[in-house]
């Protein structure tokens, strides 16, 4: 029943948005405030996907290019408030808006408060297209794709500076290539996660009372992902938890089981020599931590976001088995195929790839 009104709500802001646009372009020409060659003073609100972990990290090279080439900026991230506890402590940031999916309006009364000049919509979806025009931002930055749904082809007119997101290429360089129309060009892509004074405090005491030595041979491992088409199964984990200790003797850690939340979570991930997971938000909060890690991809296109580099590495299905989970596509049919064409032994050699490479 709540999907139903939720839908039915996104439609009616749609309709409101096209009988009333008129009149919403006289009050964001109005609110406008003039654009002074080399002001620094920006007030710039950016939109990430509003849910999920990993796009919010692959964003966080957004902010830092921000704010190197504007500190004196005032940088908004919005976000679901259960993500809130990735950004409160990353010094790029000034400001959280928490998405209230449930008072759509006031969230949107709440950011048109603040006299924005920019938001970037990175998500690309129809709700940060109408948000950032209901809030009266005079400049609106987004990524859009071809195909689009139909609430993507009825709102993308609302952005007066777009950039076309090309399928099968890596998304978070257009994160970065969106910021081109305020002037920052070729920024590194460098991600990052911050740890909190309670986190680190935590980790400690983890560490302690489960006589575990930062000399150990610590391997964090997530089994679960927030989309179950990528999860790799249980049972596969934990047999390949057995394989690590009884082949490198090491000191394995279930991080679901852990108990740390998202702002306590880095603290225990910079502490480990190892992290393995389907490719789900916490690969990209270890990458950013530059934890070397192995991502067991399944149907997920590994040319689209997944860590690529020396730290890290990806392990495929066989090629005849074609990726059907994208990140601005629809996705394709028979997930479980290129999952279960992934055996642990895959993984392992993995672990003995990284070793010879020299960073665990």
């Amino acid at each position: 029943m709540k999907k139903i009104y939720y839908e039915l709500r996104r439609i009616f802001l749609i309709l409101f948005v096209f009988l009333f646009s008129p009149l919403i372009y006289f009050l964001i020409w109005q609110k406008k405030r003039s654009d002074l060659p080399g002001r620094s003073d920006l007030k710039i609100l950016v939109i990430p996907h509003l849910t999920r972990i990993g796009d919010l990290v692959c964003a966080t090279p957004v902010f830092r290019a921000i704010k190197e080439k504007y500190p004196d900026s005032h940088l908004a991230v919005l976000a679901a408030g259960r993500l809130k506890g990735l950004l409160k402590n990353n010094p790029r940031v000034d400001e959280i808006i928490v998405y209230r999916h449930y008072d759509l309006l006031g969230t949107i009364r709440q950011i048109r408060e603040k006299n924005f000049d920019w938001s970037f919509v990175l998500s690309g979806t129809s709700v940060g297209s109408v948000i950032s025009f209901l809030a009266l931002i005079p400049k609106r930055a987004k990524i859009t794709r071809r195909p689009r749904p139909l609430s993507e082809f009825l709102t993308d007119w609302l952005a007066n500076y777009k950039l076309r997101y090309e399928h099968h290429t890596y998304l978070p360089r257009y994160y970065l290539r969106l910021l081109e129309f305020i002037g920052i060009k070729d920024p590194e892509e460098i991600k990052e996660v911050f740890v909190s004074e309670e986190g680190e405090r935590k980790a400690e005491e983890f560490l302690r009372k489960n006589n575990l030595n930062p000399s150990d041979f610590l391997v964090g491992v997530s089994a679960t992902a927030g989309n179950k088409i990528k999860e790799w199964g249980g049972d596969k984990f934990k047999r390949l938890a057995e394989a690590l200790i009884q082949k490198y003797e090491a000191k394995v850690i279930f991080i679901g089981s852990a108990n740390f939340s998202l702002e306590e979570l880095p603290s225990l991930m910079k502490r480990l020599k190892l992290f393995i997971a389907v490719d789900t938000g916490p690969i990209y909060m270890v990458h950013a931590l530059k934890i070397p890690l192995i991502d067991i991809i399944g149907p997920v296109d590994p040319a689209e976001q997944p860590p690529k580099d020396k730290r890290s590495i990806q392990v495929l299905p066989p090629p005849y088995i074609k990726p059907t989970s994208f990140v601005f596509k629809k996705p394709g049919k028979d997930h479980r195929k290129a999952l279960e064409a992934i055996t642990v032994d895959d993984v392992l050699l993995a672990v003995d790839n990284l070793a010879m490479r020299g960073v665990i």
